[in-house]
């Protein structure tokens, strides 16, 4: 099936230079023979790289350990340019975003042809969506340093952001070529075959995302999302549920395991997990009042159920079944299980304690209007789909319909 989905770029490439999946450097070993300077680095890449691992609580406290020897050697050596740019590395390894900035303006003062501070201004600025002030501080830390992967990688972030896919494929297959295992530049070149619809070719750039780096959870969500598209349920569903492991606060990895367990029949999982997903709500960890419950396709078209959280307003809805023919963006018709205060305040005057009444309506894109059903009482979901499916297949005729004009 060819399920609904929004443009992924821009804003989310600006969130992910801020998340987990954004990797600072290239792990080095540390020969016996290395100087100082040397050490530090090597230090430096093996922590940056430990925060990505299990072992990230120790890497943290490497680099804080490495943070107080800087300060102490820049105390006796402020004009030393390449101790302020290890510092400001260890800074940014650590999201400390002022204090890497700071000590990278100090690092440029000294010595402006210097690749990591360039970086870091570049990487900053992406991540707060500016993406053109940017690509110049990219552009030059390439310039500086071309064999440094994770420019190449900020340099493809950045011209996805700006919708510039020639030159971000380029930027990412430089990446790439330098590290075939980046699993960041992978994920972003699958964003880029998504964007362009090349679902299959997406897939295999996350799925090698996930090989190359398990505790991503973004490349887990979004081989998921294409393992749906597909029709491949089982695949999807160890997809999510890795992701969900991963995250388990993330509610939308909580939605997209109901709509997966409910594809493959297990509704006793899918109940499960939407109990999850209401917590998570009631914890205030939801940022919407509604989530997509199930897609899936019914005599040639393709269905979105949308659930809504709480039944609010004069013109309430539970359920949202939005039906869409073949090659439309909008739905075509939206068939609603509803609860309406005018029908509810009518019902209360003859049965002041009787149950909550809902309709069972379709709205179609010339608005015109069908009713099917009045209910005494919630109809569960499995009673509400079925109803909704008899309509799709012309089994279910309406009990009132009104046309505009007519």
């Amino acid at each position: 099936m060819t399920m609904r989905r929004p443009r992924i770029l821009g804003g989310l490439v600006a969130g992910l230079l801020v998340g987990s999946g954004c990797a600072t450097g290239r792990a080095t070993s540390s020969p016996a023979s290395e100087t100082r300077a040397d050490t530090d680095e090597a230090r430096l890449e093996r922590a940056s790289q430990g925060l990505r691992g299990p072992d990230r609580e120790a890497a943290a406290a490497d680099l804080e350990t490495l943070a107080r020897e800087l300060h102490a050697r820049l105390e006796k050596r402020p004009q030393e340019a390449r101790l302020h740019v290890l510092l400001a590395r260890t800074a940014f390894a650590l999201r400390r975003e002022e204090q890497a900035l700071a000590a990278s303006e100090r690092a440029l003062a000294l010595a402006p042809e210097q690749a990591w501070p360039h970086y870091i201004r570049a990487f900053y600025l992406g991540a707060k969506g500016k993406a053109e002030a940017a690509l110049p501080e990219a552009t030059r830390a390439a310039e500086l340093d071309p064999r440094h992967g994770p420019t190449w990688q900020l340099l493809g972030m950045l011209y996805l952001q700006l919708d510039r896919a020639e030159e971000a494929r380029g930027a990412i297959d430089k990446a790439l070529a330098l590290e075939p295992r980046n699993a960041q530049a992978l994920f972003f070149l699958g964003l880029l075959h998504t964007d362009q619809g090349r679902t299959r070719e997406a897939l295999d750039a996350y799925e090698r995302a996930r090989e190359s780096e398990p505790d991503f959870a973004m490349a887990h969500y979004n081989a998921g999302q294409l393992h749906q598209v597909l029709g491949q349920h089982g695949p999807a569903l160890e997809c999510f549920q890795k992701a969900a492991d991963l995250e388990p606060r993330d509610w939308r990895t909580r939605a997209k395991l109901v709509q997966l367990h409910q594809a493959l029949g297990d509704k006793e999982k899918r109940d499960a997990e939407r109990e999850a997903l209401l917590l998570l709500r009631q914890a205030g960890k939801v940022d919407r009042d509604h989530y997509v419950r199930e897609q899936f396709q019914e005599a040639g078209r393709e269905v979105m159920v949308v659930e809504n959280f709480e039944l609010e307003g004069e013109w309430a809805r539970r359920y949202e079944f939005q039906v869409f023919t073949p090659g439309t963006q909008q739905p075509t018709v939206v068939i609603s299980l509803g609860s309406y205060a005018f029908t509810n305040a009518f019902a209360r005057d003859k049965n002041p304690n009787g149950p909550r009444v809902f309709h069972l309506d379709a709205y179609s894109a010339d608005h015109s209007h069908e009713t099917y059903g009045l209910y005494e009482g919630e109809p569960s979901y499995e009673e509400t789909r079925a109803l909704v499916v008899s309509i799709l297949r012309g089994e279910l005729a309406p009990t009132s319909s009104t046309t505009p004009g007519k």
